[in-house]
């Protein structure tokens, strides 16, 4: 008698917890990131910094211009990975339309050696779509590499959240 009692209990339960969890509300950052304090990882914040002013410009190739040759790109608007400046500069070449305006909202940064650091958290885009501007929440990863001196992207991760925020 108590066996199935205890079984019923635990497959309601068991039931019951993605629905409980689903109920919470998604998570959104709000905020703009604190600027870091050591002078290393400002340097590695001011990459993203010039990355976004690329963007601006609406050139492809200023913005593929700051990706080592046999970097990787996994693109937030786009299934397709990207590989090489000429597969790089063909997101762009779509995704700078939309005349993207990127803010950093969470970041950690992990310095791996003197050449090599890692920038990630989640950003949000502003993007303009037929005069509309819809802002789009994503999680970042960049790799950075110093190559002859300077900083590259040796790795570019995005990712659009996946839980859907309810609009008003």
């Amino acid at each position: 008698m108590l066996k199935p009692l205890l079984s019923t209990c635990a497959l309601l339960f068991a039931l019951a917890l993605p629905q409980a969890y689903a109920a919470e509300a998604p998570y959104v950052y709000t905020g703009v990131a604190a600027a870091p304090s050591s002078a290393q990882d400002q340097e590695i914040a001011s990459l993203f910094e010039r990355w976004n002013a690329a963007l601006q410009t609406g050139d492809s190739a200023k913005v593929t211009a700051l990706y080592a040759d046999d970097a990787v790109l996994l693109p937030t608007v786009s299934n397709r990975v990207r590989v090489g400046h000429e597969a790089i500069k063909d997101y762009f070449d779509h995704f700078l339309q939309a005349k993207p305006v990127g803010t950093i909202n969470y970041r950690e940064i992990r310095q791996l050696s003197s050449d090599t650091a890692v920038d990630s958290g989640v950003y949000t885009f502003a993007l303009n779509q037929g005069g509309t501007v819809r802002n789009v929440q994503a999680r970042y990863t960049f790799v950075y590499e110093k190559v002859d001196g300077q900083w590259k992207i040796l790795q570019h991760h995005s990712s659009a959240m996946p839980e859907k925020v309810a609009t008003p």
